[in-house]
Order: structure tokens, then C-alpha cells, then sequence
């Protein structure tokens, strides 16, 4: 195999990305090289971009779409031009292998690592648990978000929460994690879907995805907002379930107030609030409104997730036109503008998902 690829590297003691040229090392025996089509810009990637504590070279990325170009010899899975998704949850882990993070050695001596996959480049060569084989001719749009905003949302409706038609949810944070969701309590009938931000440009682009309602909580309460919202027939006031897909600290209590609490001594237990986005910082709960509400808080990572099973359900929900990918793909980007990119999300000027192209789909 000869594979000229370029890789986009975050060296140590910078913000920046640059890229790098090398000839793709053959796949190890588990390994697989994916020719990249889209691939997508996620926060998560921000807190290893911004990072005080990186000292080696680094891998960025973790969703995209594209074809599979070289196999390992034991990789039963896929085969050269299969076309796949790239996510970081693995896919089925063998029993006593776990996964192993991409490595790339580069031709200045340089190696830079990623924490489980990689896509931010040309080329990708990751474990093969990490790739998902798609339907031939997948939208290019749907394969380069689905493998983190798409699972990572619309999952956590699907799979850490009960939802029953009906029911209401309500959703902090409107980028592209926080559409999914909304577009998946949407799609599994919620009755009420209500939108939580600070921008009403996103909140606009909220109802497009299935909110019924939009809170804006810079110019309001939104646990008072979302209690008006949710009157119950025994009484109680809140949502069914909160999902914060922010990761922000001092969002958490609010959204677990935002609860319907509990009826005690009726066998009526409260809501549940479940943390989809990662907490980059420490925070604090209301003890007595989750031990008094007889409420319940849940984490949610990568969605609850079963790459191969639940990415079939999305396939199918942009096939029949429930959902629409293009919608939250916001910003698009060329490979060469992948710094751009960064700052355009670090700076909140993505109101959905950027994606960089960097091929044209067959």
C-alpha cells in the first residue's frame, strides 16, 4: 500500500493545527485506512485543543464518513470500498482487546496519538471497532455528523431515557448535540419539546428540528419558563426529562430544577435529568431538590449508543425525511480551512455543526 495523506496535528505549546504529509504505514493486524470524505468539528475537540496539560503531538477528530482503502489481516468486518462512518464508541470490543487509539509516526520523527480515533485529514487509520459500515451512497452530511452530534443527542433520547408519547423534554443547549436531541424527542413523540439557549438564532433553528417551545435563559428564568410549560393533571410542574447537552457546571442544577418533581407517598417518583454534554468543570447540586423531588440524575455517554444498531435507525430517519442533516450542518469548511473551523466554534459562530469536506463523495 502507498498512501500519500495529509494529517492535521496539534503540536504541543499551541492552539493551532498544521498539517502534515506522509506515506500511510500499513494497517496492524486490527487496523483499518479510511480515504476521507466529511468529517465534522466537535467541542469535545476544543477541550484537547485548549488543553494546559498536552505535551506530545495529537490526533483530533472523531466523526466522519468515507471509504475503507487498506485492511489489516485480521479485520473481518469491512473491506477495501466499503464505505463507513468513523465514531469514537466502539463499535463490539473483543473479549481481552480492547480498542487501541490511533498512532501515526511522521517522517520529521514526530509521533502524535489520539485519544481512541482520528479524522482530521486526508486519511485515517484507526482500529477497526471504531468504523461502522454504512449503505452505499449514505448522505455525505448524515456520515459526518452521525458518528458523535447525531449518536451523541438523538441517542440519549433513544437509549438513558424512557421516553413515552406524550411526555415533555426539554433540552439545554441548541448546538449541534442539542438539535439531535430535540430532532430525537421529536421524532419519538414527545408532546412537548422545549428548547433551552441563549441565542435566539439558535432557538429559531430549534423549532426547524421539532422544539415546540424556546427558552431563551439570558432574558429569562428558564426553570419558571419551563414549570408555565408543563403543567401536570396531579399538580406538579416541570419537564418529564431535562437534557443538558452544554456540559456547562452551572447549568446542571438549573436543568435538574426544571424536573417535575416527585409525588411522595403516592409511588409517583420525579423526572430525570441527564448529562449528555461533558462537565468541564466541577458544580454543585441542590440536594434537597433531588432528594425531596425524588428525582433522578443520569449520565449519558456517546448517547447509550450501539454504533451498528442505532446508526441503521438514523439511516432510516434521513431516508423516509424525519430527518434532515443538511439542516444542521450550519458551517462548511475546506480541508485547508480547518483552523478557521476551530475558531469559528471555540468563538460560538456555529449554530449547528461545521463540517469539512474534504473530497467529494462517490
Amino acid at each position: 500500500m502507498s498512501v500519500r495523506a495529509r494529517i492535521a496535528v496539534l503540536p504541543p505549546g499551541t492552539h493551532l493545527l498544521e498539517f502534515r504529509e506522509l506515506t500511510m504505514p500499513p494497517p496492524g493486524p486490527f487496523e483499518v485506512v479510511v480515504e476521507q470524505s466529511a468529517f465534522g468539528v466537535c467541542h469535545s475537540q476544543l477541550d484537547r485543543i485548549f488543553s494546559p496539560s498536552r505535551t506530545a503531538p495529537m490526533l483530533l477528530g472523531h466523526e466522519s464518513i468515507g471509504t475503507v482503502v487498506a485492511v489489516g489481516a485480521e479485520v473481518t468486518y469491512v473491506r477495501e470500498g466499503d464505505q463507513v462512518c468513523i465514531t469514537w464508541i466502539p463499535r463490539s470490543p473483543r473479549e481481552g482487546r480492547p480498542p487501541s487509539p490511533s498512532r501515526l509516526a511522521f517522517p520529521d520523527g514526530d509521533v502524535a496519538a489520539s485519544h481512541n480515533c482520528h479524522t482530521w485529514g486526508t486519511h485515517a487509520l484507526v482500529d477497526e471497532q471504531y468504523v461502522v459500515r454504512m449503505p452505499e451512497g449514505t448522505d455525505p452530511d448524515l456520515g459526518s455528523i452521525i458518528g458523535c452530534a447525531l449518536m451523541t443527542g438523538a441517542g440519549a433520547v433513544m437509549n438513558s431515557i424512557d421516553l413515552r408519547a406524550g411526555q415533555s423534554v426539554a433540552v439545554w443547549g441548541a448546538g449541534g448535540v442539542g438539535l439531535c436531541a430535540i430532532a430525537g424527542a421529536a421524532i419519538l413523540g414527545a408532546g412537548r419539546v422545549i428548547a433551552v439557549d441563549v441565542s435566539d438564532a439558535k432557538l429559531a433553528l430549534a423549532a426547524k428540528f421539532g422544539a415546540t417551545d424556546g427558552v431563551n435563559a439570558r432574558e429569562t428564568d428558564p426553570v419558571e419558563a419551563i414549570r408555565q410549560l408543563t403543567r401536570h393533571d396531579d399538580g406538579t410542574a416541570g419537564a418529564d426529562y431535562c437534557l443538558d447537552c452544554t456540559g456547562i457546571g452551572n447549568n446542571i442544577p438549573v436543568s435538574l430544577a426544571a424536573v417535575r418533581p416527585g409525588i411522595r407517598g403516592a409511588g409517583v417518583r420525579g423526572g430525570t435529568d441527564v448529562l449528555v454534554g461533558i462537565p468541564r468543570e466541577p458544580f454543585s447540586l441542590d440536594s434537597f431538590d433531588l432528594l425531596n423531588g425524588e428525582k433522578s440524575l443520569a449520565g449519558s455517554v456517546g448517547g447509550g449508543c450501539d454504533p451498528v444498531r442505532d446508526f441503521a435507525t438514523f439511516v432510516n430517519w434521513t431516508n423516509d425525511g424525519r430527518f434532515d442533516p443538511a439542516l444542521l450542518v450550519t458551517d462548511r469548511f475546506g480541508l485547508d480551512q480547518i483552523n478557521e473551523a476551530v475558531d469559528a466554534l471555540h468563538h460560538g459562530r456555529v449554530r449547528g455543526r461545521a463540517v469539512v469536506t474534504v473530497r467529494d463523495s462517490a
